[in-house]
């Protein structure tokens, strides 16, 4: 926002705390408002890295990107290391999760995304956590999991 002056009300100034301003809209680019803009496209999920009655997940093989459904327990945490280290070994840089189908996840899973995220972190890299729920957010930050390096929890859902 810019500060466009103190106007005049009737030829009277106006009280303070009672300034106009002048809001700036920052559109996509060029054209302004209305004009085009860069197209973004979603990644294409085309490799299913597991598909269990529990846990599906699948990934782009042309992007850094994995889909997460389901249900992440101890039963199932060692699937998604494996997928997660399949994914690893494919992507150079930083991994993204989309999280926004887990239903349910417990410490064994975070674990999992914890430690892809410290090797990641090795290599220079994130593991970028996306669409999570308030359930894993407030897990990994009662944990204090949040400050792993090499992991980001990005686009929260809202509750």
């Amino acid at each position: 926002m810019a500060y466009t002056g103190v106007p005049a009300v009737g030829g009277a100034p106006v009280p303070k705390g009672e300034e106009r301003m002048t809001v700036w809209r920052i559109t996509g680019g060029e054209g302004g408002p209305g004009g085009p803009r860069p197209e973004r496209t979603a990644p294409r999920y085309d490799v299913v890295e597991l598909d269990t009655p529990l846990l599906r997940i699948e990934g782009a093989a042309d992007a850094p990107w994995l889909r997460v459904s389901g249900e992440v327990d101890v039963s199932n945490a060692g699937d998604l290391k494996r997928a997660l280290r399949s994914a690893r070994a494919r992507v150079d840089g930083d991994l993204h999760l989309d999280l926004a189908g887990v239903d349910f996840i417990d410490v064994a899973g975070l674990r999992a995304f914890t430690l892809t995220a410290r090797d990641l972190a090795e290599r220079g890299g994130l593991l970028v956590l996306h669409s999570v729920s308030a359930h894993i957010d407030k897990l990994v930050r009662l944990i204090g999991w949040d400050a792993v390096p090499g992991l980001e929890l990005h686009c929260r859902l809202r509750p």
